[in-house]
């Protein structure tokens, strides 16, 4: 259910929300930055380009929203002080990219996970932005989702203000350092655009559980696919 752009835009400043952020696998993030900007999971497998599998992957085609580019209106790692579930890269885009007009935005009343099989879409998502702004405050922050509908491009990273790393401080197969690895990958995959390698971030946390999360909670294969580059000599598909 396609929101009217400026007033989604003035309502976010009125809720002084200032950025739009997008979390993915480092993996997943060189294919974007060598296309020039986000593309949906779809766009991405229609062209045969490589992107980190998603167990959500075949919800969203059943919902119809393979297409789409799903967005938070928090860096959520840092408002939940743990790491992103989708990936240890964050995209930070600025709000402005609400007024460009050829981009339909929807906003979802939940994740696509947790949709109900036949449910309606009146049920999944707002159907105008005074309902959202009547009923911001009942929704948790991460199941508001904001979704780019079906761009068939890549959202250009014009609108970017950041590439935020996460630092796992975590060593695989006795010698391979995550920090390392990833950092170098991005900085190689950024080699040749000057304003993208300018706003890479490292990110450091102090008070997050980031960090013990990533060493005991996350096994040593997603570890890899979240933090290497396809053409890593650890990688695994």
């Amino acid at each position: 259910m396609k929101l009217d752009n400026e007033e989604l835009y003035e309502l976010l400043k009125r809720r002084r929300v200032s950025n739009l952020f997008h979390a993915n696998t480092v993996a997943t993030s060189i294919t974007f930055i060598q296309e020039g900007g986000l593309l949906s999971r779809q766009d991405i497998e229609e062209q045969s380009l490589y992107q980190t599998p998603q167990t959500s992957d075949d919800i969203d085609k059943l919902f119809d929203v393979f297409g789409d580019i799903f967005l938070d209106t928090k860096d959520l790692h840092k408002h939940f002080s743990r790491q992103n579930h989708y990936g240890p890269v964050l995209f930070k885009l600025k709000l402005e990219l609400l007024l460009d007009e050829s981009l339909e935005i929807w906003v979802t009343k939940d994740n696509p996970i947790h949709w109900g099989r036949h449910s309606k879409p009146e049920e999944n998502y707002f159907r105008s932005v005074k309902q959202l702004a009547k009923e911001w405050d009942n929704y948790d922050i991460q199941r508001k989702m904001f979704t780019v509908r079906k761009p068939a491009k890549p959202i250009l990273f014009d609108y970017l203000d950041e590439i935020i790393l996460d630092n796992p401080k975590v060593k695989i197969n006795d010698d391979v350092s995550l920090r390392k690895e990833s950092r170098k990958a991005l900085k190689k995959a950024t080699k040749r655009n000057s304003q993208l390698r300018e706003i890479l971030t490292w990110r450091e946390c102090g008070h997050c559980f980031c960090q013990d999360n990533y060493l005991n909670q996350v096994q040593v294969p997603e570890l890899i696919q979240k933090f290497l580059p396809t053409y890593h000599a650890e990688f695994e598909e």
